[in-house]
């Protein structure tokens, strides 16, 4: 008896006039690009009884892994369910290709102070040196469908990651939605703080940047109607938990938005709302957006694409990463059909205007790679040799909850298919000279490659 009563007299410490149970230490723990010179750390608290228990969020940095040149900054909380505070602090002004360890320091409620992560800032724009991304899309968490397919394809990003110069999810990033698909039954706040956690060693000491898909719309899958809470409708789980760079490229926060990194300019869109017959707008089955009515988001992106364009003597290459794919082959029931033809009428004659080298998209459980095309889908050449347009890469194989897709019509077009759990890679060696890949996250082997040529 006395033993128990001196272990709760241990564990609850009145604080600021609320019981603090178990110190608990910042989660979820992620960084990302934030335009030219700043990075944003972001972090996840639980809360102290439904209340912040982080009002003032702080991050000490420094470039000595003795922090003996540190600097500490304050950041804002948001929440959108008492059960979650997500925390964003701005690192600005600071140096290119430089690395920097940071720690989020205690909060005086309940909450410890962060381990030491690190990362290493992005080169000047326009510098020569060689960029590295990992490409990952449709990945969520194991299920009985994908047999552990997420975590193999976790282990593999962890494994490259010291490889890497950034990496980009293309869309389906927890798959929330789809609680109860399977195994573990999580609910919807599970099953994002799962995801989170799980991805953590990754998120943490790399950029690691982010797109919307359909399974970041409400919290039904099914349908809208069946999220019957209003604060996990229209996106709003994915915009307080990533914190992408929206407002500083003119974009819209977490949907779409453009930075630059050494040789390359990186562009997200956003394929499910905000533009005309959008698969995922208002009054169709997910019902999200509108955020900037049927035009904002396009007069964004042509304006974007302009000034990149006109800027390929610095920074020669540009992507494009959109969840939905515009072009692919037919996958086998039960996946259904992929191509999303109001995505290719609204944003397909702005990527061949500008000729954007690589459309690279998910949503298809596979991987696919399609020779170069005209913008009615069909291939000019069997090579990749300075040919026009965008070379579009079809990338959801991450983990794919839902299962697998298997081909059933491939189209013409169609230089490689492969039906298996894993993530892509894309190596800009210069101003001309581009490597892709498709690692299978099983054998850690890559399964397609191929050299691109571009004469920006």
């Amino acid at each position: 008896m006395l033993f128990t009563l001196f272990i709760v007299v241990q564990c609850i410490s009145l604080v600021h006039g609320s019981f603090c149970i178990l110190p608990r230490s910042p989660e979820q723990m992620r960084a990302a690009m934030r335009g030219p010179n700043a990075v944003t750390i972001s972090w996840r608290t639980g809360g102290n009884f439904g209340k912040n228990d982080t009002p003032e969020p702080r991050v000490e940095y420094s470039t000595s892994k003795t922090f003996t040149d540190k600097v500490t900054v304050n950041g804002t909380t948001d929440n959108y369910d008492k059960s979650s505070f997500f925390h964003n602090v701005a690192l600005l002004n600071l140096s290119p290709s430089t690395t920097y360890y940071y720690r989020i320091l205690a909060a005086p409620t309940c909450v410890r102070e962060s381990g030491i992560h690190s990362f290493t800032t992005a080169p000047l724009t326009g510098n020569p040196s060689a960029v590295s991304i990992t490409l990952v899309g449709d990945l969520g968490n194991d299920n009985l469908l994908n047999l552990g397919g997420s975590s193999r394809t976790m282990k593999g990003l962890r494994q490259v990651a010291d490889k890497t110069d950034f990496f980009v999810h293309i869309g389906d990033i927890s798959y929330a939605d789809d609680y109860g698909l399977g195994v573990p039954f999580e609910f919807y706040e599970q099953s994002w703080n799962s995801w989170q956690k799980h991805m953590t060693e990754v998120t943490a000491n790399k950029f690691y940047m982010t797109g919307p898909g359909n399974h970041e719309v409400t919290c039904a899958i099914l349908g809208d109607f069946l999220c019957l809470n209003s604060n996990y409708k229209n996106f709003s789980a994915y915009l307080h938990r990533f914190r992408m760079p929206g407002d500083e490229s003119r974009g819209y926060k977490n949907l779409w938005y453009s930075f630059d990194y050494g040789l390359v300019h990186y562009v997200i869109i956003n394929t499910e709302t905000d533009f005309p017959d959008a698969p995922s707008g208002p009054g169709t089955l997910l019902n999200g957006g509108n955020f900037k009515g049927l035009t904002g988001q396009l007069d964004w992106l042509k304006a974007d694409l302009e000034a990149a364009n006109g800027n390929r003597a610095q920074v020669p290459w540009i992507i494009v990463s959109g969840h939905r794919p515009f072009f692919g082959s037919l996958p086998k029931l039960p996946a259904l059909p992929g191509n999303c033809d109001s995505c290719r009428t609204a944003f397909d004659p702005l990527l061949q205007q500008y000729n954007v080298d690589f459309y690279v998209s998910g949503h298809v459980h596979w991987y696919e790679r399609l020779y170069p095309i005209d913008a009615n889908g069909n291939p000019i050449a069997y090579n990749y040799d300075n040919q026009p347009g965008p070379i579009h890469i079809i990338n959801g194989a991450g983990g794919a909850p839902e299962g697998k897709a298997s081909v059933k019509t491939p189209i013409s077009a169609s230089a490689k298919i492969v039906s298996a759990f894993g993530f892509a890679r894309l190596e800009l060696k210069d101003a001309s000279n581009a490597r892709l890949s498709f690692v299978d996250s099983k054998t850690m082997q890559e399964v397609d490659s191929v050299n691109i040529t571009r004469h920006h």
